[in-house]
């Protein structure tokens, strides 16, 4: 503990809480836990098509025989 400002909080560890989620239990509580997560899952997904190529992979293609030249 710090017992320095801004640190120094009089009341007990118990009794501090924040944010707009402490207003929340149960079937409520659990659906701002999923918006999040599906809010991380879709803006990588955006991030993954718009800037990395998506499905289509950006760095080029290296068959395995080739590089070998088992092939030839």
């Amino acid at each position: 503990e710090c017992e320095r400002l801004p640190f120094d909080l009089p009341e007990a560890e118990e009794e501090l809480v924040a944010g707009y989620q402490t207003e929340y239990s149960g079937i409520k509580f659990g659906l701002f836990y999923v918006a999040s997560y599906l809010n991380l899952l879709v803006s990588s997904l955006f991030v993954t098509v718009l800037y990395l190529g998506g499905w289509n992979i950006s760095i080029p293609y290296i068959f395995v025989p080739e590089l070998f030249e088992i092939n030839k």
